[in-house]
């Protein structure tokens, strides 16, 4: 379905965050006149509300309604709104039909050149990792997708390779043809959101199906994926000794050839991210001129392990970015855990963290402190499983009292970890806005 095919059709955008408004300028740009109605289940901001224009935008706030949405030709999902969700499945019946920003920025975009990047943990630092090194050898690369700006709203026809970062909310109903399809890890996620830990691994390896035609990397080092793409024919695996494959220090290739890692890509799943990433330029036949200087000149992503700052010579460091327990499970090991304090905990997704809780053992922080809304479910889960932090299992309200006790309990010269392993929503506008309320209420200034 193209923009061409919505111009005589009645259409309601579901959602408007980054995406939904994306759609939304993209319609009233091409047809300046058409009304469109906005669902929400939150009440947006005034800001957003004031670039509207009221005689042709309404705007609905409230929960879906399925007898109200039957009415509308097309719906245009936002990839927060699970099509799974009983109103939209009924709607679906009824012969409504459905699109996405994605589906719809790559039927607009036929021969754009494509690597599309997912994983249930490291997407974000791979894709931006890929478009940095691309960059740094000539390749015009733009990074778009769930990490950067909504595709529809990269308007640059100079670009020699798309890197577009796909969540599995995003792969659920993709219609495309990737040219390059890059999956890095699949472990349990969003049960919420698809239903089911078995729907969210068929979303998931949706990516692989769309590659049949294209060029399919997979992580040899995660058995899963090993099982799940058994049966693919145009599999290239990385962190394999035939291509690229992480080690202790760095990464290596068949012929020999060492990479250090970069200070700004720490942690051993930051090397199979790494190897990723150089498998997928090899394929490409790409060549990075002075590589090490490239990856040193790499950045990182904000609120991924990010040092915030030290304070009375405590260290605070931010992994807002965190939602899974794998990722806080990764933070550790990069960080260390004798001297930290943890705070984690978000929204609850109906995540199993007994893993988890399990694998704490003979790694256990300085002392543990959870959030809600599934701070209880993880605090029960740890005590289950007989952990025992020496500054102790505690439960907060918030964040600012989990700080607030996190100074009190940190070890001299200790670091106080933000890893919450679960999306920021309701308390946060995003992860980005968790991590810098976490910064705030630290009280650093700047990182010294």
């Amino acid at each position: 379905m193209r923009f061409k095919d919505l111009e005589n059709s009645r259409i309601a955008i579901l959602g408007f965050g980054r995406e939904g408004q994306a759609v939304w300028r993209q319609l009233r740009q091409r047809f300046p006149a058409k009304k469109i109605s906005i669902y929400t289940e939150s009440v947006l901001d005034k800001g957003i509300v004031a670039t509207l224009t009221p005689r042709l935008d309404k705007h609905i706030c409230g929960p879906l309604d399925a007898a109200k949405l039957m009415h509308f030709d097309v719906l245009v999902r936002s990839a927060g709104i699970s099509p799974y969700r009983p109103e939209l499945q009924q709607c679906h019946s009824l012969g409504v039909r459905f699109t996405t920003a994605s589906n719809l920025w790559f039927a607009e975009n036929p021969t754009a050149q494509t690597i599309c990047i997912s994983g249930t943990m490291g997407k974000s630092t791979t894709a931006a990792l890929m478009f940095h090194l691309l960059n740094a050898a000539g390749i015009k690369a733009c990074l778009a997708g769930n990490i950067g700006r909504p595709m529809l709203d990269c308007e640059d026809d100079d670009v020699d390779w798309w890197v577009i970062e796909l969540s599995s909310y995003q792969l659920s109903d993709l219609e495309a043809k990737p040219d390059i399809a890059l999956l890095l890890n699949l472990t349990d996620e969003h049960v919420d959101w698809h239903g089911s830990v078995e729907r969210y691994r068929e979303d998931k390896l949706n990516l692989a199906a769309l590659a049949r035609e294209g060029r399919l990397l997979a992580n040899h080092a995660d058995p899963m994926l090993r099982a799940a793409l058994s049966g693919y024919k145009n599999v290239t695996w990385f962190n394999h000794e035939s291509t690229w494959l992480a080690g202790a220090e760095g990464v290596s290739n068949r012929s020999g050839t060492c990479v250090s890692s970069a200070g700004s890509l720490p942690g051993a799943h930051n090397l199979q991210n790494l190897a990723a990433v150089l498998t997928t330029l090899d394929m490409l036949s790409v060549e990075v001129p002075s590589l090490e200087s490239a990856l040193s000149s790499f950045s990182g992503l904000p609120h991924r392990l990010q040092l915030a700052g030290v304070k009375a010579g405590i260290r605070y460091v931010d992994d807002s970015i965190s939602t899974t327990p794998v990722s806080v499970a990764a933070a550790l090991q990069t960080i260390g855990h004798e001297d930290v304090v943890l705070l984690l905990g978000g929204m609850d997704r109906g995540l199993d963290w007994s893993g988890f809780s399990a694998g704490l053992s003979g790694r256990v922080p300085w002392a543990i402190i959870t959030l809600p809304d599934n701070g209880a479910k993880i605090f029960n889960s740890l005590q289950e499983a007989g952990i025992q932090p020496q500054g102790g299992l505690h439960q907060v309200t918030s964040l600012a009292e989990a700080v607030a006790l996190a100074r009190e309990l940190v070890p001299e010269n200790g670091c106080v970890l933000l890893s919450p392993g679960a999306p920021s929503f309701p308390h946060f506008r995003d992860f980005e806005d968790r991590g810098n309320q976490f910064k705030t209420l630290s009280g650093i200034e700047k990182c010294n």
